[in-house]
């Protein structure tokens, strides 16, 4: 047991699923978070020496999320996710998810070497882009791949 108070990724500190399976060959992801829809407004009307109230949007965009993994030697790279072995291309791709009966859902899992379990759970997830071109180079070993993955919101795993 470590009694470091950072926060450490690896060692499966931090885990990353998709329709509750985690993602074997995941290197990384990036969660861009949520934007409101429109910025904040100030309200200033013209009699006025400074703003009266800041108006502010009670919605949000979609959130997207970055995943990259590394390509195997019996498939394209989003195979390795849950419900997408059989999809030959991103129209394929749309089509499973399409087909789905209910949304997807991703979780980033968090445990700390003392047991204490956090995370979110993204809600509606749609993989929208799959990096499928080719650039490979003698100096590498193995091949990242990038996916696209755009949710509608998320909420906290606590326990």
């Amino acid at each position: 047991m470590t009694n470091t108070q950072t926060r450490v990724v690896g060692s499966g500190f931090t885990t990353f699923n998709y329709r509750g399976k985690p993602i074997a060959f995941l290197d990384a992801f990036t969660d861009s978070g949520q934007t409101p829809i429109v910025q904040a407004e100030p309200i200033h009307p013209l009699g006025s020496r400074h703003p009266v109230e800041i108006a502010t949007p009670r919605a949000v965009n979609v959130g997207t999320l970055q995943l990259t993994i590394r390509e195997l030697w019996n498939g394209p790279v989003w195979q390795q996710l849950v419900g997408l072995a059989g999809a030959e291309d991103i129209v394929a791709v749309y089509e499973a998810i399409a087909a789905e009966p209910a949304s997807v859902t991703c979780q980033m899992v968090i445990r700390s070497p003392q047991g204490v379990v956090r995370g979110k759970t993204y809600h509606g997830c749609v993989v929208t882009a799959i990096q499928d071109g080719e650039d490979v180079r003698i100096g590498t070993l193995s091949v990242p791949r990038q996916l696209t993955v755009m949710y509608t919101h998320t909420t906290p795993i606590r326990g």
